[in-house]
């Protein structure tokens, strides 16, 4: 079986491609641009490419090159506080990304698309969050993922994707860039 996960070098996705490595048989591709994971969080039995998700023509090379069965879609511009100054870069780099992996996925029948999502999605709601709850995003970050939600959810619909959306929210751990917050 083979996993491809994006932001491998970040904390979660480096974490989830050790604990795959070291627990299963699977391959890993893995996937980042470096912008805010380290090369040396990239274990070497991953298959790495340094590409950018939203501009690079590569990502379908890779599809067709190693097949995927899953996708962990964790690679995204997380800095929400800038996003209101930083628009497009926001948009191009957590939406864009995110549709061009969605469109490989139907395009090469992965069996699962898993993508992080974040709790931004409901804006000014008072925490604790239910998945109950309506999303209302107030800044261009959350107004992103929620706009990944809802294409990957009419994906399901329209291409029959199976998916999977989490919301994790304050994680750390080994691996994490310090100057990576919000």
């Amino acid at each position: 079986m083979k996993v491809l996960i994006t932001g491998v070098a970040g904390l979660l996705g480096s974490r989830l491609a050790d604990w795959i490595l070291d627990n299963t048989d699977c391959t890993v591709i893995g996937i980042d641009d470096l912008s805010g994971g380290y090369i040396e969080n990239v274990d070497t039995r991953v298959n790495f490419y340094k590409i950018n998700l939203s501009n690079d023509n590569t990502l379908e090379s890779i599809f067709e090159t190693h097949k995927p069965d899953y996708v962990f879609h964790f690679a995204a511009y997380a800095a929400e506080g800038l996003s209101p100054f930083i628009r497009q870069f926001n948009y191009e780099n957590n939406l864009i990304a995110t549709t061009r992996l969605i469109n490989q996925s139907i395009k090469h029948n992965i069996k699962r698309f898993v993508f992080t999502s974040t709790m931004a999605v409901y804006g000014a709601a008072t925490p604790p969050f239910l998945e109950s709850y309506q999303q209302a995003p107030i800044d261009p970050y959350g107004i992103a993922k929620y706009a990944c939600e809802m294409d990957i959810q009419i994906a399901g619909d329209q291409h029959g994707l199976d998916w999977c959306i989490f919301r994790p929210h304050n994680v750390y751990g080994k691996y994490q860039n310090i100057w990576d917050y919000k």
